[in-house]
C-alpha cells in the first residue's frame, strides 16, 4: 500500500486544486450541462414547425390518369413507374435507395368517377404509401405526397383512404428515437469529453511548468511514474464529471430540441446495462484523451502553447463523431481498435441498440492499452530534464 502513497498524494493534490476552486467547479461541471439544456431547448422552440423541402424519389404502381397531371407539375417529385415486384421497392425504401413506394388500386379512377356520380363503392379504395421514418428524405416525401392526395380528395369527397389501418407501411428498421440519438450523441458527446479534458489537462501540466511548481514536485521523493498516474487518474475523474454533466444536459434537452420535428422521443428502451456500457466507454475515452493531452502539454512551455498544440484535434474529434453515424454498421470488430473512432462507433451502436459484446471488449481494452502506453510515455517525459525544464 505504501508504494501507492505517491499516487494518492498526487490525486489528493489535484482534487483539492479543482474542487476548492468554486469557479472551476461551476465552469467545468455545472455550466456545460446547464448551457446545453438551455441552448438546445431554445433551438427546439425556434425550429418547431419548420418543414423541410427537397427533391424526392417515388416509385408508383398503377398511377391514376386523374392524378398523373397533378404530380407531373410538382418539380420536387421524381416519379418512376413501378415495374418490379413489391418486395424490390420495399427493400429500396428500407435501404434508402428510394424515398417512397406508392401503390394505387387498379380501379382507382373508376371508383372515383362512380363515387362522384353518386354510386357507392363496394369497398373504399386504399392508397398504400411505404416509407421509412428513420430517413429524413423518406419522411418528408411521405408527408408531401400525402398532402397532394389530401388536397385532391378535398376537391371531391372522402372516398378513398391512405394507409388504412392494419398494414405495415413504415419500413424503417430503426425507431425515430434510435435514429436521432445515433446521429447526434456520438459527435456531441466526444466533443464534450474532449472539451472537458482540454479544460483541465493543460493547466495541470503546462500550467505548473509555467508557474515553476512542477519542478518542485519532481524533486520530491515521489516516483515520476506515480506523478504521471496520479495526474491522469485525477484529471480523468474531473473531465468525466464534466462529460457526464454535459451528457445529462444533452439527453434531457432532446425532447425540447426535437419538438415539432420528431415527436415521441422515448428513452425507456435503454436499461441500466446500456448506461453502464456508455459510462465505461466514456471513462476509457477520457483516460485516453487526458493521457494524450497531458503528453502534449508536457512538451509545451505554457498553457497557451499547449492549447495551440491540442486545439486542432477538436476538428478530428468532430469528423470522427460524424463518420461513426454516417458509415453504417461496422462490419469488422477490428475497427473498434482505432482510437477515438472506436468510442464514437460503439456509442452509435448503443444508441441504435445494435450492440456486439466483442466490439465492447475491443473498445474498452484498446482504449485502456493506448492510455497505459501514453502514461508510460508521460513518465519518460517526466524523467527528461530537457523536456520538463525546457533545456
Amino acid at each position: 500500500m505504501s508504494r501507492f502513497k505517491g499516487i494518492i498524494a498526487i490525486i489528493k493534490k489535484e482534487f483539492a486544486r479543482f474542487f476548492l476552486d468554486r469557479r472551476m467547479v461551476l465552469t467545468t461541471v455545472i455550466l456545460p450541462g446547464l448551457l446545453i439544456y438551455v441552448v438546445y431547448t431554445i433551438m427546439g422552440s425556434l425550429v418547431s414547425g419548420i418543414a423541410g423541402t427537397g427533391d424526392y424519389t417515388a416509385a408508383v404502381r398503377n398511377m391514376p390518369a386523374s392524378l398523373s397531371p397533378v404530380f407531373s407539375q410538382i418539380e420536387s417529385f421524381e416519379i418512376t413507374e413501378a415495374t418490379e415486384d413489391d418486395d424490390y421497392y420495399k427493400t429500396q425504401v428500407r435501404e434508402g435507395g428510394l424515398d417512397i413506394y406508392v401503390v394505387f388500386p387498379e380501379d382507382f379512377d373508376e371508383v372515383i368517377a362512380g363515387a362522384v356520380g353518386g354510386a357507392a363503392p363496394s369497398q373504399t379504395p386504399n392508397v398504400e404509401i411505404y416509407y421509412s421514418s428513420s430517413e429524413d428524405g423518406s419522411s418528408a416525401a411521405y408527408s408531401a405526397f400525402l398532402a397532394v392526395l389530401d388536397t385532391f380528395e378535398d376537391s371531391l369527397t372522402n372516398i378513398f383512404d391512405v394507409n388504412a389501418p392494419g398494414g405495415e407501411y413504415d419500413l424503417s428498421t430503426t425507431s425515430v428515437t434510435n435514429y436521432i440519438l445515433s446521429a447526434i450523441v456520438p459527435m456531441v458527446l466526444l466533443v464534450l469529453l474532449f472539451s472537458g479534458c482540454m479544460s483541465v489537462a493543460p493547466e495541470s501540466i503546462a500550467g505548473e511548468k509555467e508557474r515553476g511548481t512542477f519542478a518542485t514536485m519532481l524533486v520530491t521523493p515521489v516516483k515520476r511514474s506515480h506523478i504521471a498516474v496520479g495526474k491522469i487518474i485525477s484529471l480523468s475523474c474531473i473531465a468525466l464529471l464534466s462529460g457526464i454533466s454535459s451528457f445529462l444536459g444533452l439527453i434531457l434537452s432532446l425532447p425540447n430540441l426535437m419538438q415539432g420535428v420528431f415527436d415521441g422521443i422515448d428513452l425507456s428502451m435503454f436499461n441500466a446495462g446500456h448506461y453502464f456500457m456508455l459510462l465505461g466507454v466514456m471513462l476509457t475515452t477520457v483516460l485516453l484523451l487526458v493521457a494524450f493531452i497531458s503528453c502534449v502539454s508536457a512538451l509545451a512551455k505554457s498553457v497557451k502553447e499547449a492549447n495551440s498544440y491540442v486545439g486542432p484535434m477538436n476538428i478530428i474529434v468532430i469528423v470522427v463523431g460524424l463518420l461513426s453515424s454516417l458509415v453504417g454498421n461496422a462490419t469488422s470488430p477490428f475497427l473498434y481498435l482505432i482510437p477515438i473512432y472506436n468510442s464514437a462507433r460503439f456509442i452509435t451502436d448503443i444508441m441504435s441498440l445494435t450492440i456486439n459484446p466483442l466490439s465492447l471488449i475491443f473498445t474498452l481494452v484498446s482504449n485502456f492499452v493506448y492510455a497505459a502506453a501514453l502514461v508510460f510515455l508521460l513518465t519518460r517525459m517526466f524523467n527528461s530534464e530537457r523536456i520538463m525544464f525546457n533545456k
